[in-house]
């Protein structure tokens, strides 16, 4: 089961931070990968709330939809999809750093891989752990502008 983990420290209040990164309106605009990522039903903060989206992943093209499952506000969310070609859990920590500081941990596991995705397994995690981390750079660049 792979998974990908980074942390950013990010030079504003926790709240600010958590704001920014729940709204999936905010998503397109920090992450690289992401093609397309809209909130389908529900409330940005509330449990069950469901988003639809597509990444660009080893130059293909792959579709997902998300469910918000468990959210303690400005400090931790879990999304899980609920489709998706590659089913995964994404869990997003939020902690007070020094300063005021936050820092942000993004750790994101994948249950399963197959066809070309498995064979490509360790390409494609080293590829999205560098996405990952850029697009955590990103978010701080904003925030911190």
């Amino acid at each position: 089961m792979p998974s990908v983990e980074a942390s950013i420290l990010i030079d504003k209040p926790r709240d600010e931070v958590w704001e920014f990164l729940i709204d999936p309106d905010n998503l397109p605009v920090y992450a690289s990968n992401i093609i397309e990522y809209e909130l389908v039903s529900g409330d940005k903060h509330e449990v069950g709330r469901r988003s639809r989206g597509a990444v660009r992943m080893a130059g293909r093209r792959l579709e997902f939809t998300d469910e918000l499952v468990e959210v303690e506000p400005g400090r931790r969310a879990r999304i899980a999809s609920v489709q998706a070609t590659i089913p995964y859990t994404l869990t997003v920590t939020y902690d007070d750093g020094e300063g005021g500081a936050t820092k942000v941990t993004w750790h994101q596991e994948v249950q399963s891989l197959t066809g070309f995705l498995k064979v490509a397994g360790p390409m494609v995690a080293k590829l999205y752990s560098r996405d990952v981390r850029s697009n955590l750079e990103k978010a701080k660049a904003i925030l911190e502008s």
